[in-house]
C-alpha cells in the first residue's frame, strides 16, 4: 500500500553522519537512514529543502521506498 510519507533531513547538527528521518504520518514506521542510503533522485527532488513529502511504500524487509514527491502535504 502506498501512502505520503515525510523526509526531513537533519536541520542543526554539526554531525555530518546525522540520519535523515522517513516516516508515515501515523508514525507507525520511522526509520533513521544515513545520508547514503537516501536515493540520489530524492536529493535532488528536496534540493534546498529540509523536509518534503513522498509517495512511499513499507516493506518489513527494505523500509520505506519511495517515489516521486507530491507537493507539500498539511496534514503532518
Amino acid at each position: 500500500m502506498t501512502e505520503i510519507v515525510k523526509v526531513q533531513r537533519p536541520i542543526l547538527t554539526t554531525d555530518p553522519n546525522a540520519p535523515w528521518l522517513i516516516y508515515d504520518e501515523a508514525r507507525k514506521h520511522v526509520t533513521e537512514v544515513p545520508e547514503a542510503v537516501i536515493p540520489a533522485y530524492v536529493k535532488k527532488a528536496m534540493g534546498d529543502d529540509f523536509k518534503a513529502y513522498f509517495v512511499g511504500a513499507w516493506s518489513s524487509i527494505v523500509g520505506w521506498g519511495l517515489s516521486e514527491r507530491v507537493s507539500d502535504y498539511q496534514a503532518f
